[in-house]
């Protein structure tokens, strides 16, 4: 059984006028509007390796790709030195790990397998991914950002904890393409944040000095927020009444397993398959 740890991406849209740089290339709205058939073109293309600025290239094996949703592994660039005939000898060898990357509209999510033979943690390979992908992208005159999901009633549990109240909340959102977060605040980022190219919306919230914030799960708009961050693994900045150290959420993960996903890379319902496995963690998103 193979534990999987959730990542969300996002893209961004980059500028440069005194460059002009990007000055032959799509419109900013048609490049968001086709940044998914760019990632999907850049890791199907031929001799595609991914890379990092220090270790090099990182070979990798596509196994699945089909109406978004890609499978592939990708293998670590290890050494081991072993004694031989009273001589130490350095063997390179190259475990890797499954990384299943759904790229369809409004879902945008990375599991990355968690298996510390091949990798020391799966932010590594979130590294790479995103290196890669950020150098790529370039082309297409995007930029890409790939976090850490973690649990909405992380934050919930925070603010319940405090017994003398919270003074401060702050929301940092970054630049709005995912369909899965909350609908109001999608609005309000695309006729904010577009209009002035940022690529991180903060929003604060403050009570006075005598006094402390009302944070209610039942606060549509606040809970929105606290999903939009949520899934979009931007964390959330609490100042507690009586503590003088900011306090953050992102401490929980998000993950689910499967068994044997190499075994069932030949079977006809792989998609069903992945699909049912993922939606799954949609739907406890929102239970």
């Amino acid at each position: 059984m193979s534990r999987f740890i959730l990542y969300t991406f996002q893209c961004a849209p980059l500028q440069n006028r005194e460059k002009h740089l990007f000055e032959n290339l799509p419109s900013i709205q048609e490049r968001m509007d086709n940044k998914l058939e760019y990632i999907r073109n850049i890791i199907t293309s031929p001799g595609f390796k991914f890379k990092s600025k220090k270790d090099g290239e990182f070979n990798f094996k596509l196994f699945y790709d089909h109406e978004g949703l890609l499978v592939f592994r990708i293998a670590n660039n290890k050494a081991l030195n072993l004694e031989e005939n009273f001589k130490n000898t350095q063997h390179h060898y190259s475990p890797s790990c499954f990384v299943i990357l759904d790229n369809r509209e409004n879902i945008q999510q990375v599991a990355i397998e968690e298996d510390k033979k091949s990798f020391s943690s799966t932010d590594v390979v979130r590294n790479i991914l995103e290196y890669t992908l950020k150098k790529r992208l370039l082309n297409n005159g995007l930029t890409i950002e790939i976090k850490k999901e973690y649990e909405q009633k992380e934050f919930w549990e925070l603010v319940g904890k405090q017994t003398k109240g919270v003074s401060m909340v702050r929301f940092t959102l970054s630049y709005p393409n995912l369909g899965r977060v909350h609908d109001s605040i999608e609005k309000f980022l695309n006729s904010e944040s577009k209009a002035v190219n940022s690529k991180k919306t903060e929003l604060e919230f403050c009570s006075d000095n005598s006094e402390q914030l009302e944070l209610h799960e039942s606060n549509t708009q606040l809970a929105g927020l606290v999903e939009a961050s949520a899934k979009s693994g931007n964390p959330i900045t609490i100042k507690a009444r009586g503590i003088k150290k900011f306090i953050r959420t992102g401490e929980t993960i998000k993950s689910f397993e499967i068994d044997d996903l190499e075994a069932k890379m030949a079977s006809s319902d792989l998609f069903q398959n992945l699909s049912g496995w993922l939606k799954h963690q949609y739907d406890n998103e929102n239970a």
